[in-house]
């Protein structure tokens, strides 16, 4: 009988050290931070540039440099229905799906044709949400490339993002 208790009360504490399921309430409200329209406005990219002469060869660094976009046009609108739509302007260029990690990051995967599989597309995209209107996507296995959006219609919250070239 004291080894029942014993194992009720172990059973009892690893349950109550996972995660909490979230309601539904709260599912809603932290999938309403990534659904909507929204547009590139700037992205930046790590290059590998010439650094100096030595005398007998060249030295490279890396050096980051940043795109700025104005009305770029260049626009993801993620659904309630965890799909997502890839657009330049009005013209859809690729979809695919998003969903949420049990970590709380949003990922996005583009849906592709197997006849003809765009490579650039088959790295997973991260979602860092940096405010209600603004959030970057970082690759999968890419450190060097960062996009940043921003909902259609709004300002970035550029204050409140450690951007890697000022």
């Amino acid at each position: 009988m004291k080894k029942l208790i014993v194992l009720a009360i172990l059973a009892l504490s690893f349950t109550n050290c996972e995660k909490q399921e979230l309601n539904d309430t709260e599912q809603n409200f932290i999938e309403a931070k990534v659904i909507g329209t929204w547009e590139l406005y700037r992205d930046e990219n790590l290059e590998s540039v010439i650094d100096e002469w030595t005398g007998t060869a060249w030295t490279n660094k890396d050096e980051w440099y940043q795109n700025t976009r104005e009305n770029s046009q260049i626009i993801l609108e993620f659904k309630a229905d965890n799909t997502f739509v890839d657009r330049y302007a009005d013209v859809e260029v690729a979809s695919g799906t998003w969903s949420i990690l049990n970590d709380g990051r949003f990922y996005f995967d583009y849906l592709q044709n197997e006849e003809s599989i765009n490579n650039k597309l088959t790295q997973r995209r991260y979602i860092t949400i940096h405010c209600d209107n603004t959030y970057s996507v970082e690759i999968e296995n890419n450190d060097r490339v960062i996009y940043y959006y921003r909902k259609m219609g709004t300002a970035e919250c550029s204050d409140l993002i450690e951007y890697n070239v000022d």
